[in-house]
């Protein structure tokens, strides 16, 4: 079962929030100003909209690479 793995340099963003507005369900604004996500490992049903922030994110600090999970 594969799976994805979200990675996020904090010191780049700028605090617009447009991750937060696209995915609010994985991304919300944290105490500091800064983007945050609520879970690191995401499911094939998680992907698109956490891509679509990542897509969004004006300075490209979002990345997700696929990983394998063994059950």
């Amino acid at each position: 079962m594969a799976g994805y793995k979200i990675s996020l340099d904090r010191k780049g963003c700028l605090s617009d929030a447009i991750c937060t507005a696209l995915c609010p369900s994985n991304w919300f604004m944290d105490s500091d100003g800064k983007a945050s996500f609520k879970n690191e490992v995401i499911g094939e049903n998680e992907l698109e909209d956490n891509m679509e922030a990542s897509r969004s994110c004006p300075t490209g600090i979002i990345r997700i690479s696929k990983i394998e999970q063994t059950s």
